[in-house]
């Protein structure tokens, strides 16, 4: 994904939040771009190199439909887990358990919300990706084929129904890879954008009703002005149904009118969170130096398949913040 094309799809998204266009809106493209870019450099340019090791895996993938902007799929890996997906440009839900899952058939029996039943038949595999070059370990392996059999979901709270017997499916096997870690060089346009851009990271978590809620919100704010900001928001709910785990979220980009965060260095540090639909309600996060941050408000959030707004505030609930140069909060 470029830069180019990152800012060209945030733009739509902050005028939705009540921003306005022109020069306004060049200037959250430059925020967005300027964030995008820093976010992929290393958080220090004098960080000692490493390595990482990439875990080897199987998984199967089977796009079921794409319905109204709502991409339907299932997906399951040898570790026996099977995956039941509805993902939108900014919400979605997954269904996920542990079933039966070999080179030939995927089998999961969702209590009350569907099942998946069908049998495999490669057609055809090849050399994946080709690994980078400070890399060490085997290729990946790519494949498709076809499955027969039986994928039902009934849908669940304004989920669409969803009822196949055939379709392709892709598969990837992946190989344990040790990877030396890379740093680009850092431009100098890319070091001025640093010193003038402040990264902000706050973290919401909270649990109640038997579910695990958590709201990260990634601010980015000119030093000088953190007035002229953007935001970067996600909300996602964890629970339990029977055997089936069950992952809701919603997010987007957001303008400054949405997120806002005080000056550094001014007594108490606070964030202010008032997000458009499906967000609803405002919240607070406040910090002094010689109290502990509190968190306050009636922020909350319409998720796919919930039969109501979710509370991202209350008891129960706590919020830390992080912030510094771009990069430095991950």
């Amino acid at each position: 994904m470029t830069t180019n094309g990152f800012t060209e799809a945030v733009c739509p998204l902050t005028v939705s939040a009540r921003l306005p266009t022109g020069r306004t809106c060049r200037t959250y493209r430059i925020i967005f771009a300027a964030a995008f870019l820093l976010l992929t450099l290393p958080a220090s340019v004098d960080a000692r190199p490493g390595y990482k090791v990439h875990p080897g895996g199987v998984e199967f993938i089977l796009p079921v439909e794409n319905r109204d902007g709502r991409v339907v799929s299932v997906s399951a890996d040898r570790r026996q887990r099977v995956r039941f997906t509805v993902d939108g440009q900014s919400s979605g839900t997954t269904y996920a358990m542990k079933g039966r899952v070999s080179s030939h058939r995927i089998e999961a029996d969702f209590p009350t919300l569907g099942r998946v039943d069908v049998r495999l038949r490669l057609a055809r595999h090849r050399p994946g990706v080709l690994r980078q070059p400070h890399c060490k370990g085997h290729d990946p392996i790519e494949g498709v084929g076809t499955y027969r059999g039986m994928i039902e979901f009934p849908g669940e709270g304004g989920i669409a129904e969803v009822s196949v017997r055939h379709g392709r499916f892709y598969f990837e096997r992946r190989f344990r890879q040790v990877c030396k870690r890379h740093r680009p060089m850092l431009k100098p346009g890319a070091l001025k954008l640093r010193q003038k851009i402040e990264e902000g990271n706050l973290t919401v978590s909270g649990k109640g009703e038997g579910r695990m809620v958590r709201l990260n919100a990634t601010i980015f704010a000119f030093r000088r002005n953190p007035a002229r900001s953007a935001s970067v928001i996600r909300a996602e709910v964890n629970e339990r149904r029977e055997a089936v785990r069950i992952t809701r979220w919603a997010g987007g980009s957001f303008g400054h009118n949405a997120v806002r965060m005080s000056r550094r260095g001014k007594e108490p540090e606070t964030v202010d969170v008032e997000l458009p639909e499906p967000f609803s309600g405002h919240a607070l996060y406040s910090r002094r130096a010689s109290s502990p941050s509190s968190w306050i408000g009636d922020l909350s959030v319409a998720l796919p398949g919930a039969d109501q707004a979710i509370s991202l505030t209350g008891p129960g609930f706590g919020a830390v913040l992080c912030r510094g140069g771009v990069g430095r909060c991950q």
